[in-house]
């Protein structure tokens, strides 16, 4: 055995499983699996019922694993795995004599040859297969398994194209069995150097071993009690029959019923590959960053909607060609992402490491029977319905429709017992799915990608900002990471992104451990963000940085604190405003107890608008008290044209302000509007004020708000005091009276 390998030198290594699965993948579609085998098969002259018992003869094998685990786990993983997977190959090396067979003793002769080639290739798969599955749970680090999973995926993918190419135009060129024994021998070759290629991956070390010797059948006791892994095979069970049940059998339903050639059902095996190599490393990807059962429960999902589609395919039809090669790549991209994702999940979740022979083996066999049971029993169905033709009116009902019946349910029971299991990740199916909904996913995923690479400060500042603006919760863990970025400026910028994010979770939690620490700049940009995005979560600790002695920092706590509206903060607030020496702390008291509507704030604002000097301030200062009279919208709409041409701008908006007033019948109040108007489209700031304060001094106040009545009384002393000078006087006064006539 091996001395104890660390994960970099794993890592090191895997280029040479990923090369044989390459290699491996060439052997199984020209030899057993895929295609054209089951064309093959039918060459033959072999029946349905037939197929299926040859199909189903490999993974029935595995049951096996239930009884030569422990020897395999003796005679160590990889040595076992090594010796049977290659003598497998020199096994299924005697197919090329079938046509001698078929020539010398007939078609049943050649059923029987082919049948005890199958049986002995599968008892040595099944026992290299037993060795394959902990040897791979401990050399392949469970931190990179569903991206591992994805690169062999995608190179698996490549070479499958090539492959399925090259057998397209073989059996395209030529007829009979010939065109058949050259593909299994350009396979043969392939999987004798996958051989090689796996030789030189990683062993297991001596300790693995080693505790996966000891009670074999106490480890197997104890699968068979837990309820998590029996729910995980009760899962993986439904959806590999469900799937196996059409899948078997798809090449000649195309041929036979949708009217396809050989030659192209062969080349549909590009639209799989096609969905499997561009959705590959977004599966694996997404089961290590959210975890295999959203993805599980996805993927399984969309195989859902396989059966309907074959079930609604035109039949002989200019069409049928293209539409059968788009959900061809739909077949592929959901098959893949459900391989990905449960053996993920049975590597990491379902299997403990110091049980892992006896949980694997008990898994093998349990694959192997549902495995071989899918086609079996599609067999003997097409058997049973070959003879069903009818319509129902623009679909065919065939003998393969009550396949796609059974299939649609035992998948659907299968997305349903997937909910059942345990999870490692926080992350649910539900908001797996919305995160490609929400926002702009697509440019988030680029983005992810430019953000690893940037090198330099400024790209990444850049590539921060953007992954903020995606709104996507896909860029959630990257804003979470430069939060520890080196560059201040970086980190600055990952917590503004965040306050553009949506509310989830983690990044609040990010957040408020931003808030805890000492960097009081970085604490403050953190609490504007935790105001931004709305969790209440985050009162308590905004409350804390109340009393932190930065005043930047309690600043904007107090401003965050008033965009989660929490009014139990009012008094604190008030009694702050009232001491409060630091005119920018003011001004944050000021604008909180606005966005509170705190009523008895109104005198104190009042009187902090008179001492205020800055204009901006003063305008916040009256925001604040237009948010105390009412709708803050007519203060907000007016306050960019009154500052830049308050004259023109005044005018209009008391002439606006008569239309409201018609209905009060009162006759003064549209004069004075009329000269106000008129004295300040004429630049007479003073005597406009005047008359302003003549209009509030002619309304009604019967039935008005209390609050709203010594609003109109302040702006009336504020217009004596400053005339127009202070033009937040001028348009609080217009945005009072606006509330005023409307109620």
């Amino acid at each position: 055995m091996a001395a104890t390998l660390t994960d970099v030198e794993k890592i090191r290594r895997l280029p040479w499983l990923v090369s044989g699965d390459v290699l491996n993948i060439t052997f199984v579609l020209l030899t057993f699996a895929g295609p054209v085998f089951i064309l093959f098969l039918d060459q033959l002259g072999l029946g349905s019922a037939q197929i299926g018992f040859l199909l189903s003869l490999i993974p029935f094998c595995g049951v096996i694993a239930l009884f030569i685990a422990p020897l395999v786990t003796r005679f160590g993983y990889k040595r076992v795995f090594i010796t049977f997977w290659g003598v497998r190959k020199f096994v299924i090396a005697l197919l090329l004599l079938t046509p001698v067979f078929l020539a010398r003793f007939g078609a049943q002769a050649a059923f029987i040859w082919v049948a005890g080639i199958i049986f002995g290739f599968a008892v040595c798969r099944a026992i290299a297969e037993t060795a394959r599955n902990p040897w791979l749970q401990e050399v392949i680090p469970d931190s990179m398994r569903g991206k591992f999973g994805a690169v062999s995926g995608m190179s698996t993918t490549m070479a499958a194209i090539v492959a399925t190419i090259g057998a397209s135009l073989v059996i395209g060129s030529g007829t009979g069995l010939g065109r058949f024994m050259i593909l299994m021998a350009i396979g043969i070759g392939a999987g004798l150097l996958g051989v090689m290629a796996y030789s030189r991956a990683p062993a297991e070390t001596q300790g693995g071993a080693d505790g996966a010797r000891t009670g074999h059948l106490k480890g197997m006791q104890q699968a068979l009690h837990d309820r998590n892994f029996l729910f995980f095979l009760g899962a993986l069970g439904l959806a590999t029959v469900g799937s196996a049940l059409v899948i078997s059998f798809i090449p000649l339903f195309m041929m036979g019923q949708v009217g396809l050639s050989a030659a192209t059902v062969v080349l549909l095996g590009i639209g799989t590959y096609l969905g499997s190599l561009l959705t590959s490393y977004l599966w694996g990807w997404t089961s290590d960053r959210y975890g295999s059962k959203p993805v599980m429960q996805f993927s399984l999902g969309l195989t859902l909607l396989l059966p309907l589609a074959w079930f609604a395919m035109p039949r002989n039809s200019p069409v049928s060609a293209p539409l059968a090669m788009v959900i061809a790549f739909v077949a592929g991209a959901a098959t893949l992402g459900w391989q990905i994702s449960w053996r993920r999940y049975l590597y990491i979740n379902a299997t403990p490491r110091e049980r892992k022979s006896p949980y694997l083996a008990v898994y093998y066999a349990w694959f192997g029977l549902v495995s071989g049971f899918g086609p079996l029993l599609a067999g003997l169905i097409l058997v049973r319905t070959a003879d069903i033709e009818a319509e129902l009116g623009v679909f065919a009902i065939d003998p393969y429709t009550p396949l796609f019946a059974i299939s649609l349910i035992l998948l659907a029971a299968g997305v349903v017992t997937v909910s059942w299991l345990h999870s490692d990740k926080p992350t649910t199916f539900k908001r797996l799915a919305s995160m490609f909904w929400r926002g702009n996913p697509i440019r988030a995923l680029a983005l992810l990608i430019r953000y690893r690479f940037a090198g330099t400060e400024v790209t990444r500042i850049a590539a921060t900002q953007r992954l903020g603006d995606t709104q996507n919760p896909l860029s959630a863990n990257e804003l979470i990471e430069a939060l520890s970025d080196p560059s201040f400026n970086v980190r600055y910028e990952a917590v503004n992104s965040i306050g553009r994010m949506p509310p989830e979770p983690e990044l609040i939690d990010a957040l408020l451990a931003v808030l805890g620490e000492t960097e009081a700049e970085l604490g403050a940009v953190a609490a504007r963000s935790l105001g931004a995005l709305g969790d209440k979560r985050a009162i308590a600790p905004l409350r804390q940085a109340l009393c932190s002695g930065y005043p930047f920092l309690e600043a904007s706590s107090v401003r965050a604190l008033a965009m989660l509206g929490d009014v139990d903060s009012i008094p604190y607030f008030l009694e702050k405003l009232k001491n409060e020496t630091d005119g920018m702390l003011c001004i944050a008291y000021a604008s909180a107890l606005g966005k509170l509507r705190a009523t008895q704030a109104t005198e104190n604002l009042f009187a902090l608008l008179r001492q205020a000097e800055p204009e901006v301030a003063r305008g916040e200062i009256g925001l604040a008290l237009a948010r105390i009279a009412g709708d803050e919208r007519y203060y907000l709409q007016h306050w960019p044209s009154l500052r830049s041409n308050l004259n023109t701008a005044t005018a209009q908006a008391v002439l606006a302000l008569q239309k409201p007033a018609r209905h009060l019948k009162a006759d003064a109040f549209e004069v004075l509007a009329e000269a106000c108007a008129e004295c300040y489209a004429r630049g007479d700031l003073s005597g406009g004020a005047t008359y302003l304060k003549d209009m509030i001094h002619a309304l009604p106040t019967h039935g008005l708000d209390e609050t709203l009545v010594c609003i109109l009384d302040e702006c009336v002393a504020g217009l004596a005091e400053f005339r127009s000078t202070h033009l937040e006087y001028v348009l609080l006064s217009l945005h009072a009276l606006d509330i005023a006539l409307r109620q």
